[in-house]
């Protein structure tokens, strides 16, 4: 067998998706979930780690009113906490359950983050493509999986900026283009409203937590 990464994309059906998935789909408040970590080994219990790019309170509230959910956690911080800990019944996590005895059953490994909005999922897989493939015929038809690309081995740990939304991504690449980080700036929050089409507040968000997340990432390497 030869090693090979993929890169992952999952187009969900609303029925494979746990309420709580669904009611942050629907909500402005978040733009993206991240899977960073999970145990699935008892088979009746489901403990998973989220990271929430957007109001964790949103997201708890939200799994606490969805059925088959034991326990959400989230962590006390002066600064807001990401984290949210579920703890579920299998049966309440449908499709990230399927996707992983999918994936286990054909020998292969999901490396974290699984990232997901907006009905879709996003990861890394690491193992042969044509047991992928076995495995992507298998899935149930609630799950159009799509191979985004191939490599001969795996990725870098992702760094800090593939930790962005697409959103966000989007907002610092076409700042950085316009020169909004040159001294002094050549551009606004509305001319780049103007090019990314949305409100010049929505433009400063997407900025802000951009650059939060970056130079985060950054200071906690150098410590």
């Amino acid at each position: 067998m030869s090693l090979t990464r993929l890169q992952v994309s999952a187009t969900l059906a609303p029925r494979a998706l746990p309420s709580f998935y669904v009611a942050v789909t629907e909500s402005t408040a978040i733009s993206q979930l991240r899977l960073v970590d999970w145990n699935l080994a008892a088979e009746d219990l489901a403990t998973v780690l989220y990271d929430v790019d957007g109001d964790s309170g949103v997201f708890a509230d939200a799994a606490r009113g969805t059925d088959g959910i034991k326990d959400v956690a989230v962590p006390t911080s002066t600064g807001g906490s990401r984290w949210v800990l579920v703890t579920a019944d299998p049966g309440a996590l449908p499709f990230f359950r399927t996707f992983l005895v999918l994936t286990a059953r054909a020998g292969l490994l999901v490396r974290s983050p699984v990232a997901y909005s907006d009905f879709e999922t996003r990861g890394e897989v690491i193992g042969d493509a044509s047991a992928l493939q076995a495995a992507v015929d298998a899935a149930p038809r609630a799950i159009d999986v799509t191979i985004e690309n191939v490599g001969s081995r795996p990725s870098v740990r992702a760094d800090a900026f593939s930790e962005l939304s697409d959103r966000q991504r989007e907002a610092v690449v076409t700042a950085f283009e316009h020169g909004y980080y040159r001294h002094p700036r050549e551009t606004t929050h509305a001319e780049l409203a103007e090019e990314l089409g949305c409100a010049a507040n929505t433009v400063s968000e997407h900025l802000q937590k951009a650059e939060v997340k970056l130079i985060t990432a950054v200071v906690e390497r150098q410590s």
